[in-house]
């Protein structure tokens, strides 16, 4: 449904003299027989190679019901993510339409896991080599449920900083409780921030909230930005927007740890998950989000029980096809609502890159958040999705006029209302 294929970076940096592998590091035994499974994949990486690896697993028939886990990776990585997928047999073509052996470890594709591959949500990952687990914690009768016989994505993002070619592996343990036991599902928040902009040789903040749709038990949470992030805050926000705790903070990009809530925080329908990152950018060109490491990203993830959906990745549907959409941007610039309205049409009405777009929502000012959220959120869902005809086989702004014809009609009012706003 969205205009941008946003995909997820897992950046594991693996600067000259890691080596390869320390077994001694890396030792993690399996699950005892009947009581969970283990995840194992190995690439070796080139010499000042970047690149995306993917790998996709065959959960047992039985099913896995996960109330914990514990991943080990290679020293020096960063970041390792288990996607949930729709598909019934390993598939060899990408969502573009690209050819791609999958039959063991691969590069992802193009447009990276979640950009070249349908994903379902999430089932685990880690971002520190040795830190706690993204599962853990959880009641005894709660786990995240992965169906039997499903296809899981298991999705690195790798940078080879040295001049010699690495071994990197990667062990994941699902450890799971009997289906009979389990009374309540799990998820994982995984809310993405679509529009980040920072100019070059300067500083920017990139702000989401995210309405919170269930009652629900927050049990750990954690940030996610690249090396331009600076700062990090993710709050708890009641109804009226007001502040009713902190859940995360960080001043580092790397080596970020779950941080277990204790006790964990119950968030209730309506209340609101609020989280911003401060960048620098000593570049000499603009950065804009995006999966790789000329890019930025700003996330909040979160392990959370009952499962809802919705929230989980901030969609504006119930299900997977609206992620990250459902959210309100507040921009920290002046633009008022005339200057912004004109920048977003600017940004569609060509082949601009998609950096544009996210400058207009980043530039404006506080006061009109409602406004630029809601335009915004209607011109990169393709006019909330309702020309799927008209749009079919499009993508990011590079659209048919036929697309770009029916996205104006449904989005003009919210553009008109946009564009009547004004700044204090």
């Amino acid at each position: 449904m969205s205009t941008f294929r946003i995909s997820v970076v897992m950046l594991a940096v693996l600067g000259a003299g890691c080596g390869g592998a320390d077994p001694a590091v890396l030792s993690l035994e399996p699950p005892a027989p009947g009581e969970g499974v283990q995840i194992k994949m190995t690439s070796t990486l080139e010499a000042g190679l970047e690149t995306e690896r993917c790998m996709f697993y065959r959960v047992p028939a039985e099913g896995l019901y996960v109330n914990r886990q514990e991943i080990r990776y290679t020293p020096g990585s960063h970041h390792v993510l288990v996607f949930k997928t729709p598909y019934t047999d390993v598939p060899t073509t990408t969502i573009r339409g690209e050819t791609i052996d999958t039959s063991g470890v691969f590069d992802c594709g193009a447009n990276g896991a979640t950009g070249d591959w349908e994903v379902q949500g999430v089932a685990g990952g880690a971002q520190s080599a040795a830190g706690p687990p993204g599962i853990e914690g959880l009641p005894t009768d709660t786990a995240l449920k992965i169906d039997g016989g499903s296809l899981l994505l298991v999705n690195a993002h790798y940078l080879n900083a040295s001049d010699k070619a690495l071994d990197a592996e990667i062990y994941i343990n699902f450890y799971t409780i009997a289906a009979a036991q389990v009374t309540r599902e799990a998820g994982i928040f995984f809310m993405y921030d679509p529009f980040i902009r920072v100019p070059a040789q300067s500083a920017s903040v990139a702000r989401e909230v995210c309405p919170v749709s269930k009652d629900v038990t927050l049990v750990n949470a954690q940030s996610h930005m690249h090396a331009r992030g600076v700062g990090y805050v993710a709050n708890l926000l009641d109804a009226s927007g007001a502040q009713v705790q902190q859940l995360y903070t960080t001043t580092t990009w790397q080596h970020v740890v779950s941080k277990r809530l204790d006790p964990p925080v119950q968030i209730s329908a309506g209340q609101m998950i609020d989280f911003r990152c401060s960048y620098t950018n000593n570049e000499t060109h603009a950065v804009s989000q995006g999966r790789t490491t000329r890019d930025e990203m700003c996330m909040f993830i979160g392990l959370y029980y009952p499962r809802d959906t919705k929230s989980e990745i901030c969609s504006m549907t119930d299900d997977w096809s609206g992620r990250y959409l459902g959210a309100s941007w507040i921009g920290n610039g002046t633009a008022g609502g005339l200057a912004t309205a004109a920048c977003l049409q600017a940004a569609t009405q060509t082949t601009a890159a998609m950096g544009d777009f996210d400058g207009c929502v980043v530039n404006a000012c506080p006061a009109i958040t409602a406004e630029t959220s809601t335009a915004a959120r209607c011109l990169a869902s393709k006019g909330l999705g309702q020309c799927p005809t008209e749009c079919a086989g499009t993508t990011g702004t590079n659209v048919t006029a036929e697309c770009r014809a029916c996205v104006v009609g449904i989005c003009t009012p919210t553009m008109m209302t946009l564009a009547a706003t004004v700044c204090p």
